[in-house]
């Protein structure tokens, strides 16, 4: 089986040396690396550039713009569909480390069940606790419930998250690329979403040989991370909802923004969450200064 990775830096040159190095010391031979520098800082695209112009199995571009995660990885997908005949895409972030006989594994788990599903493993933190397995949805509130064990090979979820996500090409053909209306978060979950709608489930892998630090540009600047949280709630809901599920939804983000947020967030971010349901309203982004 061929697989396609897509992956992304943004000014996180050392996460992407150290999540590429630990690719190619892989058991798993039939990949390829497709690589965007997304508008970084100090040289970095250079940097990569230099550091992997002699290798065969990764290909890097250049944003000069920061383009957001559904349109990078949108353009590593094209990229792929035009060069590559690969079977599968793996959306992978920039601060993950693959062990060794991931790949290998995760690929031949595929292959033994000849269903082309969306999947994903256990993601760990790295000191190998449990970060992320899948998780259930509940749209009448927009919340989620993350599976906290797996008893089995696999477990059947309503959506996955994008840190470590294998898409079958064929699937993507079929219902197109990510929905760049959100820019970052809740696209993934959209995009299972779609995927089902299609007969494609998506299942979460008893396969724990991946590491995720889960520290993007995003959630280090905590105002970009709550104006899309919010955003892309209503954005997500106003496209999968039903009405009554939609409009049932504000009552408990009200509830949220009263009762949960004022503890847990300063002004600042409260700003930004206010920010984000304004412009879902309108459908638009709010241009960051």
């Amino acid at each position: 089986m061929q697989l396609a990775i897509s992956i992304l830096n943004r000014n996180g040159l050392d996460d992407t040396i150290n999540c590429i190095e630990s690719i190619l010391q892989s058991d798993f031979l039939t990949f390829s690396v497709f690589l965007l520098d997304n508008g970084s800082k100090n040289n970095e695209y250079e940097t990569l550039k230099e550091k992997y112009w002699d290798n065969d199995k990764i290909t890097i571009n250049k944003s000069d713009t920061n383009l957001w995660f559904t349109w990078w990885n949108n353009f590593n997908i094209e990229q792929i569909l035009k060069k590559e005949k690969s079977d599968y895409v793996l959306l992978l972030n920039n601060d993950c480390i693959v062990e060794k006989y991931f790949l290998s594994k995760f690929v031949k788990w595929i292959e033994r069940h000849r269903q082309k599903w969306i999947y994903w493993p256990i993601i760990k933190w790295p000191h190998w606790e449990i970060q992320a397995i899948g998780s259930y949805l509940n749209l009448r509130t927009g919340s989620s419930k993350r599976l906290k064990s797996i008893e089995w090979e696999y477990e059947e979820v309503d959506y996955v998250t994008g840190s470590c996500m294998a898409i079958p090409t064929e699937l993507i053909e079929k219902i197109w690329w990510l929905d760049d209306k959100f820019f970052a978060y809740r696209e993934e979950t959209d995009f299972c979403l779609r995927a089902k709608k299609e007969g494609y489930k998506s299942y979460s892998l008893n396969v724990d040989w991946i590491i995720h630090k889960e520290e993007s540009a995003t959630k280090k600047v905590k105002p970009y991370y709550t104006y899309f949280m919010f955003r892309n709630r209503i954005l997500f809901l106003k496209k999968h909802a039903s009405l009554i599920q939609y409009l049932f939804s504000y009552f408990v983000l009200l509830w949220y923004l009263i009762i949960i947020f004022p503890k847990n967030f300063w002004f600042r971010n409260y700003k930004y969450a206010l920010k984000g349901i304004r412009d879902s309203l309108w459908n638009i982004w709010w241009v960051f200064k």
